[in-house]
């Protein structure tokens, strides 16, 4: 290193130009980067979707979801199975262990799935498989609205128009609608006119879809042109269709019209969307797997520009949402908070050595370590998201520490005689081993995160892999660049490098007496050591209680300027129901929400995959989007707080906040407790006792459970006898019976490239209420037809709104909404309540959701706190050449410990991932400065001075450079601790856990170290055994 350092100072022009080009790799690199909110992170979950339309929740278990599950469930690797059947579909949702190779895993999927296939009904459409990706979320949402229009309108003009145009912008794959009436090509049977021909619906549909083609029919050469051949017998119109023949009678052609009214219509509302109010659309883009989330979304507001100047007058575009405001104001915030960390970091510089000169010295060294690390985060292949640009803003205060010793020793050999090239050698040259050491004492507690398995592993590894490339890089320009700028910014023969004025002056004169203040108190504690440890261990037990005080949440959440509220009347309400309910939520919002730019409601059931969780039609999402936090004085959490109060007053509904987290690929927020055991009454007579138990709780607005309330059905029991009397199978009446009720689709019909259904079904006069189904016709072998109430029964029946399974067996969840309470003290609480229950055997309970991954996350974090700990034990016990001297420092920790929970209490900080991760932080951080004073003390004493005065001058000399290197890292973290912008919540708590341990352990340790040292090395020296160590014999001067 020394030889490093040499040669640096006889080629200042060559380092020169190697800083340059490491600057230039740096800023080329910063240009590279991909901006993301956070980390590319695969999550280790395949999801099997299975469509199965108009069939009831436990229809879809029994029929699709178990068998897929019984054939999946032996695939190598799975850590969890979770189904939901529901309404039409089945979602099974397959937890691998981290670290899996999810390609590998995806192909045995559908592995499986081919022999599966056979065991499902073959009206169940065939599985689709997908894997979780966070970042295939839509990146920017519109919506659509018009004043003149109808809502069939609105979205055919949406999906011709504008997602056409949309999906031609660069980086985009796809863009989808929702809401809106469907427009759909309806073809009514009358029921007179087809008995009276003899024709039934399943015969018209598959006419219609015979009729209905376009089919290549080889070639044909002439001559020396080859022809292609083309039947072109698709619909190009309405009228087309109604003249379609469907059957010859008695030598007559039957066309559809003669039995059917067709109509250019809409299919069956099933779900709407509000925008302000009023009837819209919605537009969700996403971004192709490779494109930057950022780029890709400003290219879609730029094309809406232009989009915008040739829409029709009445049509209105407005964006919802997009991902790439919220990324660039968090970064942007980042950034802006990193200049402030490195401004009030060059303060501090200024303070304490008390010239601009070394100042400006030390802060070129900043931006040369953060910008070449953006080189280096290139070349691994790193984004730049917040998790990443947070350890970049974490690293300003750490990175000039090993430039500050250097400098400083610099100066000593200065001020001893030595010329500025000679001084710039040896003094880089003398710290370079102490210098790599306090390196590695903070590189080494990282290594940890980098093996912790789940989310806070892939996420932190960015932070750890960020914060260790930093400090690399520093303690590299500490080493070169250092030494190079001193040896030819300072001229030949000064001395004195303190700047003379008034603020100096002043700054010198109160250090002085500090370190005078802090010699004489040190020499009164010192002959009463073991009082002061004493006081230490009580102060530590002392702060211990805190502990169970603060709060616990697995993420900080973050104020987006956006919130989602779950609107749920009873299952089985008629969509004009919810709709009326929805209006009612929307006004109360207007009313008492004015921070709201746009309320966009999506309600009923959900198109395609994304709806699949949801349990029916009976609910919708309200989505408020908020002003700015600048332009509002109450906070997102505020305003949903009182808003929660506010909706009350609407009658029959259960309004909750839904919490989308990017985060939980099952998207299980909050307090969830599943039930195991038997169904039956017993199961729901506990489910009831626990959900009334837990609203009791403070902080739980309210409590859901699946077992509660069941989806209306109307079961039709078949008299298999009289079937099989008419020459029928029960199979038939029942296709027979889904073709009239809900219709057959026949074919699709295509206009201006999009595809558009034509359902057949029964007239809807004909089925209107539950006594027209006992008299519709089905047609018997013989042609003749009966009605339904001749071959069957119906009866009422609640069956559940959906069925959940874990591992193969059912349960019921009681989900809650929190309001006011953390979720470790809910956590806490719940398993209070629910350990006093005397359970039937049989039965158990799991907490799940975040309490579920926060246990995990916090488990393994804990082990790498103690793992990094392990790993600096061993560092200094290599450094010092001892096995007790390490333990001397490692007190320091504990002294942290204490200032942690004391800041956190007192700002109302809940332990999180994030603070967690400071923990591991602070580890590296703290001990450093005891490597400092220890180091020093033992080479005051290698040169014969008596241990009370090695300790007491080893520790008044290590004063300034202890606080200084304790002020620049606690002032970088000022700025992330104070929330000062968007995204800031979720760095807040790691920037609080460092500020406290350091303050606290900076402070304690001036005394208790010293105190600690002075026991063990009189203790060890009694026993006869050396208690100094060989010094380094470059050590022979003093330093300052």
């Amino acid at each position: 290193m020394g030889g490093l350092s040499k040669l640096a100072v006889d080629r200042p022009i060559t380092f020169l130009m190697m800083s340059l080009i490491l600057i230039g790799f740096g800023i080329f690199g910063v240009s590279q980067l991909r901006l993301n909110l956070y980390p590319d992170v695969s999550f280790p979950t395949i999801t099997v979707y299975t469509s199965y339309e108009g069939v009831a929740p436990e229809d879809i278990e029994a029929l699709v979801t178990r068998p897929i599950e019984e054939q999946i469930g032996s695939i190598s690797g799975i850590r969890r199975v979770r189904s939901l059947s529901s309404q039409g579909a089945s979602v099974v949702k397959l937890n691998f262990n981290w670290g899996t190779d999810l390609y590998e895993a995806e192909n045995d999927v559908r592995k499986q799935l081919g022999f599966v296939q056979r065991s499902i009904p073959r009206d169940a459409e065939t599985p689709l498989v997908f894997s979780y990706d966070p970042n295939q979320e839509p990146i920017v949402v519109l919506t659509v609205t018009s004043g003149a229009r109808s809502s069939r309108e609105l979205r055919t003009y949406s999906k011709q128009v504008l997602e056409q145009r949309i999906e031609r912008v660069n980086g985009i794959a796809s863009a989808e609608t929702s809401g809106g009436l469907e427009r759909q090509i309806n073809v009514t049977i009358d029921n007179e006119q087809m008995r009276f021909y003899n024709i039934d619906i399943a015969t018209i549909a598959s006419r219609l879809n015979a009729e209905n083609i376009q089919v290549p029919a080889g070639q044909l050469i002439e001559g020396n042109t080859v022809y292609s051949l083309r039947t072109i017998g698709d619909f190009k119109n309405v009228d087309q269709i109604a003249n379609t023949v469907v059957a010859v009678r008695n030598g007559q052609t039957l066309f559809l019209k003669d039995v059917a009214t067709v109509e250019d219509g809409i299919a069956q509302p099933i779900g709407n969307v509000h925008v302000d109010g009023e009837d819209g659309v919605i537009l969700n883009i996403y971004r192709q797997s490779d494109a930057n989330v950022v780029t890709a979304a400003e290219s879609v507001i730029e094309s809406l520009e232009e989009i915008k100047r040739s829409l029709p007058a009445d049509v209105e575009i407005n964006v919802l949402t997009n991902k790439a405001d919220f990324i660039r104001l968090s970064i942007n915030n980042l950034l802006l908070t990193g200049l402030q960390a490195i401004v009030l970091v060059v303060l501090i510089l200024l303070v304490f050595l008390r010239s601009g000169r070394s100042a400006l010295i030390i802060a070129i060294s900043i931006p040369v370590s953060i910008v070449t690390t953006f080189a280096v985060m290139d070349f691994a292949n790193l984004s730049l998201n917040i998790i990443s640009l947070s350890g970049l803003t974490l690293a300003v205060g750490l990175v000039v520490d090993d430039a500050v010793v250097v400098l400083e020793n610099i100066f000593r050999f200065r001020e001893q005689g030595s010329d500025k090239k000679e001084a710039a050698v040896l003094g880089a040259k003398e710290v370079a081993v102490p210098v790599v050491i306090s390196t590695l004492t903070t590189l080494v507690v990282f290594l940890p995160i980098l093996f912790v398995p789940g989310i806070a592993g892939f996420l932190f590894r960015d932070l750890a892999l960020t914060i260790s490339f930093s400090l690399t890089v520093s303690s590299l320009v500490a080493l070169t660049l250092i030494p190079m700028m001193t040896s030819q910014f300072f001229k030949e023969g000064t001395v004195n490098f303190e700047a003379d004025n008034a603020f100096f002056r002043f700054f010198k004169t109160r250090l002085e007496r500090l370190e005078n203040w802090y010699s004489r108190k040190l020499t009164q504690v010192i002959d009463r050591s073991w009082g002061v440890i004493l006081a230490a261990v009580f102060l530590f037990v002392a702060t211990m209680p805190l502990f169970n005080q603060l709060g616990g949440e697995f993420f900080p959440r973050v104020d987006e300027s956006a919130f989602n509220l779950q609107v749920a009347r009873e299952p089985g309400v008629s969509l004009l129901e919810l709709e009326r309910s929805i209006k009612q939520v929307e006004s109360v919002i207007q009313q008492t929400v004015p921070e709201a730019r746009l309320v966009v409601s999506d309600y009923g059931d959900k198109e395609g995959i994304e709806g699949a969780d949801s349990p029916g039609g009976y609910q919708g999402i309200v989505r408020v989007e908020l002003v700015p936090q600048a332009e509002r004085d109450r906070t997102q959490f505020e305003i949903v707080s009182k808003l929660l109060q506010d909706v009350t007053i609407v009658p029959g509904v259960d309004i909750q906040e839904t919490i989308q987290d990017p985060l939980s690929p099952d998207g299980e927020n909050g307090l969830i407790v599943q039930l195991f055991g038997y169904e039956g009454e017993q199961r729901k007579a506990l489910s009831d006792g626990i959900k009334e138990r837990l609203i009791e709780m403070d902080g739980v607005v309210s409590a859901y459970s699946t077992a509660d309330e069941g989806r209306p059905e109307l079961r039709l029991i078949m008299d298999r006898e009289r079937i099989s009397l008419v020459g029928l199978t029960t199979n038939q009446v029942a296709n027979a019976l889904s073709n009239a009720v809900k219709g057959n689709v026949a074919t699709s019909f295509v206009d201006q490239g999009v595809e558009f259904e034509v359902l057949v079904e029964l007239d809807p006069r004909d089925k209107a209420q539950s006594n027209d189904l006992e008299n519709i016709q089905i047609q018997t072998s013989s042609g003749e037809w009966m009605p339904l109430k001749n071959l069957a029964r119906i009866e009422r029946y609640s069956g559940p709104t959906n069925v959940t399974r874990i591992n193969q067996e059912r349960v019921t969840e009681i989900r809650t909404e929190l309001d006011g309470i953390d979720l470790k003290t809910a956590s806490t609480q719940a398993r209070e309540i629910l350990d006093t229950i005397e359970w039937p055997d049989g039965y158990r309970y799991e907490l799940a959701g975040s309490a579920e991954e926060q246990a995990e996350s916090f488990n393994f974090l804990m082990i790498a706190f103690l793992i990094a700990g392990i790993l600096t034990y061993m560092v200094m016990a290599s450094q010092f050449e001892s096995l007790l001297e390490p333990f001397i420092i490692f007190f320091t920790i504990p002294l942290a410990l204490s200032g942690v929970l004391l800041v956190l209490w007192v700002t109302g900080t809940s332990i999180s991932v994030t603070s967690m991760v400071g923990l591991i932080l602070l580890s590296g951080i703290v001990v450093n400065n005891g490597i400092v004073m220890i180091d020093y003390i033992k080479i005051l004493q290698a040169r014969g001075k008596d241990r009370k005065e090695a300790i007491v001058t080893g520790a008044t000399r290590r004063l300034r450079p202890i606080l200084m290197t304790a002020f620049t890292t606690i002032l970088s973290m000022v700025p992330l601790a104070l929330e000062l912008g968007e995204g800031s919540e979720t760095w807040s708590p790691m920037a609080r856990t460092v500020i406290g341990g350091l303050s606290m352990s900076t402070i304690l340790m001036l005394f208790v170290v010293p105190c600690i040292y002075n026991v063990i090395n009189k203790a060890v020296s009694s026993l006869g055994f050396d208690a100094v160590h060989k010094v380094d014999p470059l050590a022979e001067t003093e330093p300052v």
